[in-house]
């Protein structure tokens, strides 16, 4: 009887075994799909973040050192100190951004046409200060815009990879 016993234990323990690690793939899924989502995110608002750095760094120098409180619609008050801090992160984030996609830059004139054309891609559709539909990058490479949105999204991978270092890679077997 103790061996039927010490088979189902065995057995059970298989069965959570392999749930555990069906449960952490899956968790590594939703990982790498919210870094690919931030990827997006962040390219995709980068012109008007871009807009509100050059703003912020002219303001910046205008404003006084002394507390100003202000409250926000849900009651909460800010002062001008915490303001400055979350204004420091997004210039910080912005130049890292800007790093990232230098970075980006100079591995694709080192991979070829291809991956230069990826970059341009990304330029034109996020970075630019007119953004170009997928059929004017299309016409511009002479290439088809469903070739574009490949590279769109490929370039998004690269770009994931350089924000969230390893983090970022998806891991296919």
């Amino acid at each position: 009887m103790s061996s039927i016993a010490q088979e189902q234990i065995a057995t059970i323990a298989e069965v959570a075994i392999a749930k555990f690690n069906e449960l952490q793939q899956e968790e590594k899924v939703k990982r790498l799909d919210r870094r690919l989502f931030n990827t997006r995110i962040l390219l995709k608002n980068y012109r008007h973040l871009k807009v509100y750095c050059n703003e912020m760094k002219e303001s910046m120098d205008l404003e006084d050192e002394e507390q100003v409180e202000i409250i926000t619609p849900d009651k909460e008050y800010l002062t001008l100190e915490s303001i400055k801090r979350s204004e420091a992160r997004t210039l910080a984030m912005m130049r890292f951004i800007d790093n990232m996609i230098r970075v980006y830059e100079m591995d694709c004139n080192h991979l070829g046409a291809e991956a230069v054309r990826r970059y341009e891609t990304l330029l034109y559709f996020y970075i630019k200060n007119e953004r170009k539909s997928y059929a004017e990058i299309a016409k511009l490479h002479n290439v088809h815009e469903r070739t574009v949105q490949r590279d769109l999204k490929e370039a998004i991978h690269a770009m994931s990879v350089l924000f969230f270092g390893t983090d970022g890679l998806r891991l296919q077997l």
